[in-house]
């Protein structure tokens, strides 16, 4: 799967949209997760590039974690923590 073209890094949250069922879902990451998961460091873009390094699997850790049925927008977005990987 391709990374997302719109990528937000908010410095403690990266924001992103991915598709999914034939729907937009905004997914936000946390900085800790990115940190231990993904090697991302604290530099000035570090968790866009590490996203980029590894967007398919954490599109795939995404996608399980939808709950069929929610209605996830940017106000009320997927959230992924360390506990998801």
């Amino acid at each position: 799967m391709e990374p997302s073209t719109n990528v937000e890094d908010q410095g403690d949250w990266l924001i992103f949209r991915m598709p999914h069922a034939g729907r937009i879902v905004p997914v936000k990451i946390s900085r800790a997760a990115m940190e231990e998961h993904f090697d991302a460091d604290h530099g000035p873009g570090a968790l866009k590039n590490a996203y980029a390094l590894d967007a398919e699997m954490i599109h795939a850790r995404a996608a399980d974690q939808i709950v069929a049925g929610v209605s996830y927008s940017p106000e009320q977005p997927l959230v992924l923590g360390t506990e998801h990987f």
